[in-house]
């Protein structure tokens, strides 16, 4: 019995760590100031749209009826098969502020919504933009109030989550789970006192950047494979310096994202896995509910049904109020029925459901949306050899990196100074797996029909900005797991070197911070501190000592 009172002390204490948190981001998550009166800022406002005849009309009559006034209505059409050409082409004729942008094709690796909002960025005049998903309805401040938010926090990303609306239970148990994630594991002061990618957020469904910010960080094109802009738009922001934030928008835009639990379901599935970012943190997130969100509601009959002392029961009594008093305050707050809060784990049974639906549908032919199956391309896919490097196929990126790895390509590069220092990088803290290590100058896949040199000069150029000719050093095979994601490497590594004195240009989605360092320092380095580095730097320098590099 003892085991079992620690056991729901412990879920008791989480749950009012979980409602503590809840009701301190409750008070931050505030209404943004009025809209200041006469601004003139010009705002487009970008609509990305595929077979929405339903929506498009409606919102874009409640854009132009907002109060400020300067805006221009942006409108792609992509390729949808129902009326939304005819009704936008009406559109465009009655209103001088709608145009239409022209489709372009989806090129290989892009998700629509990504390549729609990258077209729209482009066709746009306004200082400010506002990504608006087509199924969202503004009320008449809506842009004014965002637009003096972003100023007074002095955020070049601001973002919402629209009043949600449901019609159905399977809507209701599973749409207001978004507010739950976001209030319940978001710190919102760290969010506002860092820069830190892990420490953001925004929602899709409405997002306002700086055009400026927006340039600068690489926009939708650096996120061109991702179906969770609300999660990858503000770190690209953060990882170029820009601060975001959000805003309670509840009483200035609201929207029914999906209609009926199927939709729901194929909806949220398209992106919950990459919002989680790794296989660590779904298991741990599946452990954590099961044990302390679910397993109370059932131990709590059985412990009266058993006559367990009162001690017990009153425990996990207590842990299961908790919890209802925080999905009661959150539906409060958020317009949802307050009912809701006592079938709280039925909705964590299915928000686990779909993250791991989710993670297959990652990990098998593709996620879909739409009518549109993201197709993977060669940048998606690793090539599978022996230990003698004969290729064997090839395998998804991640894929390879699951259930202890298979033996794929790989490449490392170290760039070297006339002085002979060596170049490092810092991985990006958000990379999927060894994040925010140091490492060699840069790392990757080749892709398939790629050779290990052709790739290895072309990454150095995406990653650092630096064009210089290769040296190959040789190969090594390695495996590594790294424990935070539950990822494992096993890699035939092909090392190069290259000559090169000035200064890199890095790529924010990849590296966050180089320096020169001398052989001797980083061997010693290596052998002090080796968890700051990558598992496979040190098997990779070993290629290059006592080698010069030769232009080729």
């Amino acid at each position: 019995m003892t085991a079992l009172l620690v056991y729901l002390a412990a879920c008791a204490a989480v749950s009012l760590g979980t409602l503590a948190l809840t009701l301190r981001n409750l008070r931050l998550y505030a209404p943004p100031p009025e809209a200041v009166p006469a601004d003139a800022t010009l705002v487009s406002v970008c609509i990305p749209c595929r077979n929405e005849e339903r929506n498009i009309e409606a919102v874009v009559s409640s854009v132009l009826a907002s109060r400020h006034r300067n805006i221009e209505v942006l409108i792609y059409d992509d390729e949808s098969t129902d009326a939304t050409a005819e009704i936008l082409t009406r559109l465009c004729e009655s209103h001088d502020r709608v145009r239409a942008v022209a489709h372009q094709p989806l090129p290989t690796g892009w998700v629509g919504k990504q390549h729609a909002c990258h077209q729209l960025s482009r066709a746009a005049n306004g200082e400010w933009l506002l990504f608006l998903d087509a199924d969202v309805r503004l009320e008449h401040d809506a842009i004014g109030r965002a637009l003096a938010f972003a100023r007074t926090a002095q955020a070049s990303l601001v973002s919402t989550f629209p009043r949600q609306i449901t019609g159905t239970l399977g809507e209701a148990l599973v749409v207001p789970m978004m507010f739950y994630l976001l209030l319940g594991y978001l710190p919102f002061v760290r969010m506002r006192r860092t820069l830190s990618p892990a420490a953001s957020a925004a929602c899709g469904q409405f997002i306002l950047v700086e055009r400026t910010a927006y340039v600068a960080s690489g926009g939708h094109a650096a996120i061109r494979n991702s179906m969770h802009d609300g999660i990858k738009l503000p770190r690209l922001f953060r990882k170029a310096g820009s601060k975001t934030d959000l805003f309670d928008g509840t009483n200035l835009c609201h929207v029914r994202m999906y209609h009926g639990f199927g939709q729901t379901w194929r909806g949220f599935a398209k992106n919950a896995y990459e919002g989680l970012g790794s296989v660590g943190l779904l298991v741990f997130l599946t452990v954590l509910h099961a044990a302390v969100h679910i397993a109370p509601w059932i131990l709590l009959p059985l412990l009266i049904a058993a006559g367990a002392p009162v001690v017990a029961t009153a425990i996990a009594a207590t842990a299961i109020a908790l919890q209802v008093w925080q999905r009661i305050m959150l539906a409060r707050r958020f317009a949802h029925p307050m009912s809701l809060a006592m079938l709280h784990p039925v909705s964590i049974v299915l928000l686990t459901l779909i993250q791991w639906h989710s993670y297959f549908i990652q990990l098998g032919s593709g996620r879909t949306w739409k009518g549109r199956t993201m197709a993977q391309s060669h940048e998606d896919l690793v090539v599978l050899v022996d230990a003698d490097d004969r290729e064997l196929g090839t395998m998804e990126k991640q894929a390879a990196h699951l259930n202890g790895g298979a033996l794929h390509r790989a490449f490392s590069v170290f760039v070297v100074d006339d002085a002979c220092r060596l170049m490092l990088q810092k991985r990006a803290s958000d990379k999927y797996h060894f994040g925010g290590l140091w490492t060699n100058t840069c790392c990757s896949h080749p892709r398939p029909g790629e050779t290990a040199i052709d790739a290895a000069r072309r990454r150095l150029r995406e990653e650092m900005g630096i064009d210089a000719p290769l040296q190959a050093c040789g190969t090594f095979v390695y495996e590594a797991h790294d424990e935070s994601s539950g990822l494992t490497e096993r890699e035939l590594d092909h090392v190069f070197v290259a000559r090169y004195s000035g200064e890199p240009t890095l790529n924010a989605n990849e590296a966050e911070d180089w320096r020169w360092v001398e052989l001797s320092e980083l061997q010693e380095s290596l052998e002090r501190e080796p968890h700051r580095y990558t598992p496979w730097l040190p098997l990779a320098l070993k290629k290059i000592v006592n080698r010069e590099p030769a232009s080729q």
